[in-house]
């Protein structure tokens, strides 16, 4: 069937994500490079898999990928300065009596990295005709972002720059003399067979597109194109599909590992290097950002587009307890502006269906930060959350224990896959402010909380309960609300030749805590 279709089969189905604000998305995995490719769209419109989005962002990392075939061909290299491959105009633009010497020191390196020390983060793009180059960088009309300036010194830090990547695309343009869209085609696109990707505006006749939304229901523009135009192509300007973006990412990992990949070994590692290894806010090689396991690149295109692309670039060794991801990789795109939320749970929905580790955090998000979406109905968790039964709390004083059951009254059981038959009421809690309660019911973990008269049915999460340190962490999700608990230890999983997935745990607790997640992470203690 797919870990694709077994997410909406058994974890999210069209009716949820549109409750998120999510009209479609269309998915695509690999579980190595050369391995078939997986995809799947849960829409209740008429996407499906050849249906192109806009990548936003992402747009920034194909684009590095070109450069580095440039540098491959001797045509550019990192260290190449930009005032020597970019008009007068342009130049003038950006410059003032304050910052004229600054731009003889930006690099092709600087822009792709994030340390140029150019001004605006994105552009929102352009309902009818989009401005040009010179228009965008003095911020005359009809541009609809400030001039493009100096607002710190070039190498000196990291400050997120489109205004940068679009200065990029003027110099790709003046040193292979082709507009932008047509040399990324023939350098990137067609070669590595990405048929249903393009620079700019969608193709003529293809009405095969997503049209960008606010929410489930509410397009993101009342353009009859039902998306903004760009001239910033190079920051945000492409159009693709999640099996497209899987082909760049594939020839990149076997560039890595191989002498006839797309780039050569020694260049794909140089732009999955961190450039400022010291800089412990940044993650960026560059055009991409990275961690010592994984790279990756987010987008977002407000109104309208929110994506993501994952791939595994180093093979780690993880507990023989988990699968290891290996040269793994995934892309999600959705058409709306509420997306990241749900491509985070996706993302961990599918680490938790592959058995992979819990990692703490890819490349700058944490994955322990956000309620994941519940497991399948009537998975059965174990009994290692009964030795978390008891009174919880944020609190670091002892608080006197609630004397019986707290006096809960409850209808008739339901089964488990009927949870809805089952109602908990707390009649009286005297538990002081703050507390939590753990307990068990009918089989069932439920939770209760001072202040609120109704008990809550915990449901295993959707996420990975092995970490990458062995540390035997449970995530359950309240049912019905965007809550989660996550139960903590310090003891280690016992050796198994086997990888196991959530539902598979050992005994041995040492030291015990809960991660109370919500808007915030809360350490919660027993009492």
């Amino acid at each position: 069937m797919g870990v694709l279709k077994d997410l909406e089969t058994f974890v999210v189905s069209t009716g949820h994500l549109r409750e998120e604000g999510i009209p479609s998305v269309s998915m695509a995995f690999l579980d190595d490079p050369l391995s078939p490719v997986q995809h799947h769209v849960m829409s209740r419109g008429e996407e499906n898999a050849e249906t192109v989005y806009q990548a936003c962002s992402i747009s920034k990392a194909i684009t590095a990928l070109a450069v580095a075939k440039l540098v491959d061909q001797g045509k550019m290299s990192y260290d190449t300065k930009v005032i020597d491959h970019i008009p007068s105009p342009i130049a003038t633009a950006i410059v003032d009596d304050n910052t004229r010497l600054l731009l003889p020191l930006v690099t092709v390196g600087m822009l792709l990295s994030h340390r140029s020390g150019l001004s605006q983060h994105g552009f929102p793009g352009y309902v009818g005709e989009p401005a040009n180059y010179q228009e965008i960088f003095s911020g005359k009309p009809p541009s609809n972002t400030p001039r493009i300036r100096f607002i710190s010194l070039p190498g000196s830090q990291y400050s997120y720059s489109g205004g940068g990547f679009t200065l990029l695309q003027i110099v790709i343009e003046r040193v292979t003399w082709m507009p932008f869209a047509d040399f990324m085609r023939e350098t990137v696109l067609s070669p590595l067979g990405m048929s249903r990707s393009r620079y700019g505006d969608t193709a003529s006749g293809d009405n095969n597109y997503a049209r960008s939304h606010v929410t489930a229901y509410t397009p993101g523009t009342s353009s009859p194109r039902g998306y903004f135009r760009f001239t910033e192509l190079a920051a945000a300007g492409l159009w693709t599909t999640p099996t497209d973006l899987l082909k760049a990412i594939a020839a990149i990992q076997r560039s890595l590992f191989s002498k006839t990949g797309f780039l050569t070994p020694s260049t794909a590692r140089e732009m999955l290097t961190l450039a400022a290894p010291n800089d412990s806010k940044s993650h960026m090689g560059l055009g991409w950002t990275l961690d010592e396991t994984f790279f990756a690149h987010s987008g977002q295109n407000d109104p309208g587009y929110t994506c993501y692309v994952l791939g595994a670039h180093r093979i780690n060794d993880v507990p023989k307890t988990v699968n290891n991801p290996r040269l793994m990789s995934l892309a999600i795109m959705t058409n709306s502006s509420l997306g990241w939320d749900t491509i985070k749970k996706l993302v961990v929905a599918i680490f938790t269906f592959r058995a992979w580790p819990l990692y703490d955090s890819i490349i700058g998000w944490k994955m322990t930060d956000f309620p994941p979406y519940t497991a399948p109905e009537g998975i059965n968790p174990g009994d290692k959350w009964k030795d978390f039964l008891g009174h919880w709390t944020a609190a670091a004083t002892e608080r006197p224990p609630l004397s019986g059951p707290a006096s809960r009254q409850q209808s008739q059981p339901g089964t488990p896959d009927t949870p809805t038959q089952t109602l908990h009421l707390v009649d009286s809690l005297t538990i002081k402010d703050g507390e939590w309660e753990i307990y068990e019911d009918g089989g069932q973990p439920m939770l209760a909380w001072d202040g609120v008269d109704q008990a809550m049915r915990l449901r295993p999460g959707a996420a990975p309960w092995l970490r990458l340190d062995g540390r035997a962490d449970m995530t359950f999700v309240v049912d019905g609300l965007k809550l989660a608990i996550r139960m903590c230890s310090r003891s280690s999983y016992q050796s198994s030749q086997e990888p196991v997935n959530f539902l598979q745990q050992s005994r041995g607790i040492e030291d015990m805590w809960i991660e109370l997640v919500q808007e915030q992470v809360t350490i919660l203690r027993k009492v």
